[in-house]
């Protein structure tokens, strides 16, 4: 393995793609990357039983125009599985500013996920069990951070986003059916899209995969003037046993949303036994508006739904209620507890706007 570490630059120049990828190729099961500035040009790909571990002043570089993913499973250009990939450390810099995305308008002619598009995502684990990605930093991706999709046991946590807000779509970790039993844990930065967005429908351009989404822990979000903590959306698969737990900071739209943006048509759209639970969150300064802290979209269909220990302190004005529910959606049981909010700019809106139908309502204080 040595004389492999030997053909790595590590200065920020010269390309290290060919000796980084010689090294995930190697029968080694853990590589050590040390402190230095990777140039990377095509998407790494990583094999079972891998584990890659940064230094934490190693930057791995995405090249000037080399408009592709940085790191991906093996398996998903076949559409296998890969199993047991770790990934930790270090600092992931997109370079959205010399990567070039296809136009939004070519991406939405196309009517199904085509594999050669470059929709811009900067990593994609596509078919893994038992993936783990934490203690990293990204940076200036061109679209998501990453896109997890088809996996079963998964955790990413101890995630800093940095961001220079200069393309649409900056998702940060974005997850796609079929998605189950995982722990989405302490993630930080303001990013200019869904913060954590579990999706089980996409739109067919860029949905590479479909299916339920299950069992999932969500578990500390911080931002400063973010876009939403987490978009939970439905369309045609069911989303089921999901925990969404302490939730701080502020954003420009919102906290928790129960969505569907009608992907696919005349799907059924159905979220049962969501638990959010601790919600400390306000809106944006600049951006107060009227977007509610806790949203169901027109259309949604629920089981179960519990939201507890919601405490709003706002300091901008806004109309914004804090839980919204829409015309046209119909909730079996919700449940509301320790719900509170105070507001010291402006008349507090109410707390809770009901425009659609809920059949059992559980209100209490504690």
């Amino acid at each position: 393995m040595d004389h492999l570490y030997s053909r790595l630059y590590g200065d920020g120049l010269h390309d290290d793609t060919s000796a980084f990828q010689a090294l995930l190729d190697a029968s080694d099961r853990s590589i050590m990357i040390p402190n230095g500035t990777y140039l990377i040009s095509r998407p790494l790909q990583v094999h079972d039983n891998t584990c890659l571990c940064l230094a934490s002043g190693a930057v791995m570089h995405l090249a000037d125009g080399a408009n592709c993913a940085i790191i991906e499973n093996d398996a998903l250009p076949r559409r296998g599985t890969n199993k047991n990939i770790e990934i930790h450390g270090g600092i992931w810099d997109g370079n959205n500013q010399n990567q070039v995305r296809r136009s939004r308008e070519s991406r939405f002619a196309l009517t199904q996920y085509e594999e050669d598009y470059y929709y811009g995502i900067f990593m994609r684990f596509v078919g893994v069990e038992d993936l783990h990605i934490h203690d990293l930093t990204i940076r200036n991706p061109e679209s998501y951070a990453m896109l997890i999709s088809n996996i079963d046991r998964f955790t990413v946590k101890h995630i800093t986003f940095d961001y220079n807000m200069l393309r649409p779509n900056m998702d940060g970790v974005h997850v796609q059916g079929t998605a189950r039993n995982g722990r989405i844990i302490d993630i930080k930065g303001a990013t200019n899209d869904d913060l954590v967005a579990l999706n089980c429908d996409d739109v067919y351009a860029s949905e590479i995969t479909r299916g339920n989404i299950e069992n999932v822990v969500i578990d500390g979000l911080f931002s400063d003037n973010g876009y939403t903590a987490v978009r939970l959306l439905s369309c045609g698969s069911a989303m089921k046993n999901i925990a969404v737990r302490n939730v701080f900071g502020t954003y420009r739209y919102y906290g928790v949303s129960f969505t569907h943006h009608n992907v696919h048509p005349g799907e059924p759209i159905w979220f049962d036994n969501i638990l959010v639970d601790g919600v400390f969150a306000s809106k944006a300064a600049a951006n107060g508006g009227e977007r509610p802290i806790i949203w169901f979209a027109k259309g949604i269909s629920c089981g179960t739904i519990s939201l507890s220990n919601i405490h709003r302190l706002e300091e901008t004005v806004t109309a914004a209620p804090t839980i919204q529910i829409d015309e046209d959606v119909a909730i079996d049981r919700l449940r509301i507890q320790n719900a509170v909010q105070t507001f010291t700019a402006c008349a507090p809106p109410p707390l809770l706007v009901n425009n659609g139908t809920v059949k059992t309502l559980i209100a209490s204080e504690t």
